[in-house]
């Protein structure tokens, strides 16, 4: 390591750590929204175009292959033009998106679905450069999971706000309110530019090759290789529990859909404490493998768990299970994303996340597909239960390597650019 993390950190202190958090959980929080809108709507539009409400699931994966493709670029998008800059620029792309969606066609939605996930793409590995600027290294666990909480957050604002908005306009008016709600949040940071984008370099090279040195930068450092190992599985995961969730409730549990939106808030906002929550615990104990470790086995009981939900489980009992799914499948990311940092001298923070969260992209493409199609093979059940095996045997790859792991925290204690 060298001293280039504190030296970023000195010029970056000046915007301050709440102003910039507060910008990029607004921005987080927005896309997020936008990428939720559709799924928690499902059962509205699967009743127009006559296909079943579990197929939702393909839309979320077409919205993340237009993620990935943002997010491997976003490391270098960040550093050419600036951070704030490309959060606006993902507010704007994911809200267009969104509005057009709402007069278009099946097929025109999932076209756009793509669309509205490169904005979300773009945002995150922005949003990690402007807080690794500006975040504490011994507090990294906790702002970089607040920053992460506003994705479930979007979700909770979705499930509460979609189904409320659809009851009064229409489905395809609720859509169109909600994608409102991006450029305004583009404007309302926009004061925050001058100050957040000072190091941007306009010369930094973009090329067709960007996303594949921010892949072999990750598949060469050890570090970060089990990382992505458990990210794609995790977000295999939480993806498809996230998409499918308001149809499962609504077919498997005979749930309206408000009821069922109510539940899906409860959720992600069960997810967004226990984002903030397992950060703060990484930073106290260090003990990132043995806490990804307890997600996935937590994940593979929760799967297991979902299987058997029917109609005859009481509201009250649907939400408290929706809460604990909740904390189990969304709680991970925070204690990944400190990993990186933790792991990589500042100035590398925008490439390395865009590698290793590219990956996990890819389990968020490959999953919710892959949920519905065993659901259209088998129904719920099926689906469920097999995720579950797929979560334990991502548990079971976990195992701890004390001795490297021990010589690497040594190294981090001695490191300048960690002590300083």
């Amino acid at each position: 390591m060298t001293g280039a993390m504190p030296t970023m950190a000195r010029k970056g202190a000046a915007p301050g750590v709440v102003s910039a958090l507060a910008a990029t959980m607004l921005t987080q929080a927005m896309v997020a929204m936008a990428v939720s809108a559709v799924p928690v709507l499902a059962p509205a539009l699967a009743e127009t175009y006559g296909v079943r409400a579990g197929a939702v699931g393909f839309y979320s994966s077409l919205a993340f292959a237009g993620a990935i493709v943002c997010v491997l670029f976003g490391g270098a998008l960040a550093r050419r033009f600036g951070a704030l800059r490309c959060s606006q620029a993902a507010l704007c792309a994911a809200g267009a998106a969104l509005a057009l969606s709402a007069a278009a066609p099946l097929a025109g939605i999932a076209a756009l679905a793509v669309a509205t996930g490169m904005g979300y793409g773009l945002a995150t590995p922005a949003a990690s450069h402007i807080l690794a600027r500006v975040a504490p290294a011994h507090r990294r666990g906790v702002v970089l999971s607040l920053k992460q909480s506003a994705v479930p957050l979007g979700g909770l604002l979705a499930g509460l706000a979609a189904p409320a908005l659809a009851a009064a306009f229409g489905w395809r008016g609720a859509l169109v309110c909600i994608a409102g709600a991006l450029p305004a949040a583009a404007v309302c940071i926009a004061p925050l530019r001058a100050r957040l984008d000072d190091d941007r370099a306009p010369d930094f090279p973009l090329s067709a090759r960007t996303p594949l040195r921010a892949v072999a930068y990750v598949l060469g450092h050890p570090g970060l290789r089990r990382l992505t190992v458990a990210a794609f599985s995790f977000a295999a995961v939480q993806s498809s529990v996230f998409a499918v969730s308001v149809a499962w409730l609504v077919e498997a549990g005979e749930l309206t859909l408000a009821r069922a939106g109510l539940v899906f808030a409860v959720m992600q906002a069960a997810g967004a404490t226990a984002r903030v929550a397992f950060g703060w615990l990484s930073d106290r104990t260090g003990g990132a493998l043995l806490m990804l470790r307890f997600f996935a086995f937590g994940m593979a009981l929760v799967l297991l768990a979902a299987a058997g939900l029917d109609s005859s489980w009481p509201f009250a009992a649907m939400a408290g299970f929706a809460a604990l799914a909740g904390l189990v499948v969304a709680g991970w990311p925070g204690v990944y994303l400190a990993e990186i940092l933790r792991a990589v001298p500042a100035d590398r923070v925008g490439v390395a996340t865009g590698g290793t969260v590219g990956f996990s992209f890819l389990g968020v493409v490959a999953g919710p597909a892959a949920f519905s199609a065993l659901v259209a093979a088998g129904g719920w059940p099926l689906a469920f239960v097999s995720f579950a095996v797929f979560a334990a045997l991502a548990g079971a790859t976990l195992r701890p390597g004390r001795k490297r792991d021990q010589t690497l925290k040594r190294k981090r204690m001695t490191s300048p650019s960690r002590t300083s």
